[in-house]
């Protein structure tokens, strides 16, 4: 009964001091499951290897032995690639590969940068179950011509530029695998000639397979902290709130019962057998008085924590969405203040993880202050260093700054 009520009083407590806030809110609108997530700069990594074969498409493949050679035979190409999802319709892709043009005549290393446009997404809108897409391709990058015969021009190991772009599908078969089918045209061209001089165009056909690194654990749980943060959450907690606040209020109760027993004991203490057996009951009943304010003070935690990353103290671009949250509490409730807690993980000392949570604390307070004009009256800052960890001790979760009730 007692976790239950920490649970449904940590969300409630959050959800009475906010939900006429969040109602007011610009723009405020409950998060749609097709709405894209935002998400950190190492989320959602790739790395795929495609391989194929490549065939001219101009039967022009460069100058060899001072002549221009024509022919339009088969070749093979390898691509090792990095891509980032930048949302749900963009990707960046840097990519090297080993093509061999002409029957192995014309061999290149080169190295592009480019991206993927999902026609598919763009269309149909954000769907995070949809497994296949149909995407524009453009790269552009540099190249060693280890031939001679590539890019115009029959020096060897020349460097060239080069263009290419297509289309390509692709078609995610289990939660972290994709599989790829691409065909792009590349145009080569030698350096020291102008833009427009083109030539060996040829074509590269290739099936893949990408592997996806996913969300990171800070973005995971940043999500789900969020997520707290919609209208359909405050809705559904409405009824529990009333629920939670009358357990709170029974606990309350149980606790002056327990005072008033502490005070007949302390009156009854009349003679020497007394005094011995009512300080056994007197101690045994005021840890229980202890004990039921220190499980009463986790139902003022707001549900809100803001997460770092390893060795970071100023509060993160991404987490600013809460300390927005916390400042509206604050504002549409002037009598509230708060206790800011810093927390560290195990990376590095006891003393400098205690100097860093600290640090932390301040931070989000200093954001509160000068940021959102909250008084700095209304907020005490502490830090526990390496304390109180959950679960791993490297989890994003004890790299936090929490934020606690003032109870007066």
């Amino acid at each position: 009964m007692l976790k239950r009520v920490l649970k449904i009083g940590m969300l409630a407590s959050f959800m009475m001091c906010t939900f006429g806030a969040f109602a007011q809110e610009e723009q405020a609108q409950p998060q749609a499951e097709n709405q894209y997530p935002s998400y950190g700069f190492w989320s959602n990594w790739s790395v795929g290897l495609k391989g194929g074969m490549t065939v001219a498409a101009d039967e022009y493949f460069g100058v060899y032995n001072g002549e221009e050679n024509y022919d339009n035979s088969l070749g093979w190409a390898l691509d090792l690639y990095l891509s980032k999802e930048l949302n749900y319709v963009w990707d960046l892709r840097l990519q090297g590969g080993l093509h061999c043009i002409h029957n192995g005549q014309g061999k290149a290393l080169n190295l592009a940068v480019g991206f993927t446009f999902s026609f598919i997404d763009a269309i149909k809108g954000y769907n995070p179950e949809r497994t296949w897409r149909i995407y524009a391709i453009g790269n552009a990058g540099m190249g060693i011509d280890k031939s001679g015969i590539i890019a115009n021009n029959p020096a060897y190991g020349h460097l060239y530029y080069f263009a290419s772009g297509g289309f390509g599908g692709s078609w995610r078969f289990a939660e972290d695998w994709t599989l790829t089918l691409e065909g792009v045209v590349c145009a080569p061209a030698d350096l020291g000639n102008p833009i427009g001089n083109f030539k060996g165009y040829y074509g590269e056909a290739t099936i893949g397979l990408a592997y996806n690194f996913g969300v990171t654990a800070t973005d995971k749980a940043r999500l789900e902290q969020e997520s707290q943060l919609t209208q359909e959450n405050f809705d559904a907690l409405t009824q529990e709130r009333d629920q939670a606040k009358a357990e709170l209020a029974s606990m309350k109760k149980s606790e002056r019962t327990l005072q008033d027993k502490v005070a007949t004991l302390e009156k009854a203490q009349t003679t020497n057998e007394k005094v011995v057996k009512n300080e056994k009951e007197l101690a045994k009943l005021k840890a229980q008085i202890e004990q039921m304010k220190k499980e009463q003070l986790t139902f003022y935690a707001l549900p809100l924590s803001i997460l770092y990353g390893v060795d970071q103290s100023t509060v993160p671009a991404g987490e600013m969405k809460k300390m927005k949250a916390i400042a509206k509490v604050m504002k549409d409730n002037p009598d509230y203040k708060f206790t800011i807690v810093g927390f560290a993980d195990y990376t590095g000392s006891a003393d400098y993880n205690q100097k860093l949570s600290e640090k932390r604390a301040e931070e989000a307070k200093k954001v509160l202050v000068n940021k959102y004009g909250i008084d700095p009256d209304r907020l005490v800052v502490a830090g526990k260093g390496q304390a109180d960890s959950f679960g791993d001790v490297k989890m994003s979760i004890n790299r936090r700054v929490s934020f606690y009730r003032v109870i007066e």
